[in-house]
């Protein structure tokens, strides 16, 4: 959960950061995803295929902005995101301590039934070849990238404390996981003394409220924090697939992910673009983008946002983000027009929860 910023610890910046969950650890409120980063020619080539020169030119504007966290995972480009970040670092000459290093495991990483997943012997061997790409002894956020059926979660649970006393990993998170398989995590560390889970990185956006059902209720309630991906829904909350000046010449067009309710993301891209319409940040108009980004930032769930880009531009825009105020009024409209539609048991405990109002009164 987000907490108060505190003062800036070196630079003088408008992000602020927030302690990551239950735990001392500080990141900045918008987090580099570096998943545009050594794509070839397959899935991830789709996303982005920055190389070493490109991703240092992103890392620097980033990191100057105040970034200190910065996200990859062994299954960006097949470990090729993983050894960009780890060269960039060195290239950059950024102390270790001064960033926030987190990475995830779960994806197939060889043809063998044994090289996926989050069994003991995958966390392992994959945190050793994540530590040597990255190019340090120690990750700070080691995360398990979705839900394994085939692997109990105790022995998931089991393995990531190992790593922790080893000293390779400092803190562990989930993604992608359901309300009730955090919940059965969190249980699990705590009947055990386990190292506990401190964040949760999941799908939010204006066009994808789903977790506000069980997800955000469960994380309030464990001090759990909130890493969010896909902020601007794929490129759809950018504005460009609605209006018009459409365009279906972009990452969407090839790689049509996350879903999305085009018919309800019409009407919440009017109301963005009536709130973005007359705005500017340093002289620049404000954009439906910002103005996605800018909603998750008044988010008290939220922790830290994973943006990323493949031009400096779109990581400096998104980076001016920040610098977005919504009012009151602002924050209703986009509330109203981008809610979810009450499905039970949501609307029957609210009914139910009227009995303690009255026997407040």
């Amino acid at each position: 959960m987000a907490t108060e910023t505190l003062p800036l610890f070196v630079n003088d910046n408008s992000l602020g950061y927030n302690a990551l969950g239950n735990s001392g650890l500080f990141v900045s409120k918008l987090c580099l995803g570096t998943m545009t980063f050594g794509g070839d020619k397959d899935i991830w080539g789709l996303i982005g295929n920055l190389q070493q020169e490109q991703a240092d030119e992103l890392m620097k504007i980033a990191l100057e902005a105040g970034i200190n966290f910065i996200d990859t995972a062994n299954i960006y480009g097949v470990g090729a995101s993983e050894r960009i970040v780890g060269q960039s670092l060195k290239n950059l000459g950024v102390r270790r301590e001064d960033v926030v290093l987190a990475t995830k495991v779960l994806g197939p990483m060889g043809d063998g039934p044994n090289a996926r997943g989050a069994s003991r012997g995958h966390i392992m061997s994959e945190c050793k070849a994540s530590l040597a790409r990255l190019q340090t002894d120690y990750i700070d956020l080691y995360q398990i990238h979705g839900f394994d059926p085939a692997t109990p979660i105790e022995e998931t649970l089991e393995a990531l404390n190992t790593l922790v006393q080893q000293g390779h990993v400092r803190y562990v998170g989930l993604s992608n996981w359901a309300a009730w398989q955090v919940m059965k995590a969190i249980g699990i560390t705590r009947a055990r003394n386990l190292c506990p889970i401190i964040s949760l990185q999941a799908y939010y956006t204006l066009v994808g409220r789903d977790l506000e059902r069980d997800i955000v209720p469960m994380l309030e309630s464990e001090n759990v924090g909130l890493m969010v991906w896909s902020p601007l829904a794929g490129g759809y909350l950018s504005g460009k697939y609605e209006g018009p000046d459409v365009s279906e010449e972009n990452r969407r067009a090839k790689f049509d992910f996350p879903p999305v309710n085009r018919e309800r993301g019409r009407d919440v891209i009017k109301v963005m673009r009536e709130i973005a319409d007359g705005k500017q940040i340093d002289g620049e108009p404000v954009t439906v983008a910002q103005i996605a980004l800018a909603w998750l930032l008044h988010q008290n769930v939220v922790t830290s946002i994973i943006v990323g880009a493949k031009r400096p531009e779109q990581l400096k825009a998104n980076i001016r983000a920040a610098q977005i105020r919504l009012s009151g009024d602002e924050l209703n409209a986009l509330d109203e027009v981008s809610r979810l539609p009450e499905e039970y048991p949501g609307w029957m405990m609210k009914m139910m929860a009227g009995y303690r109002d009255t026997a407040k009164e």
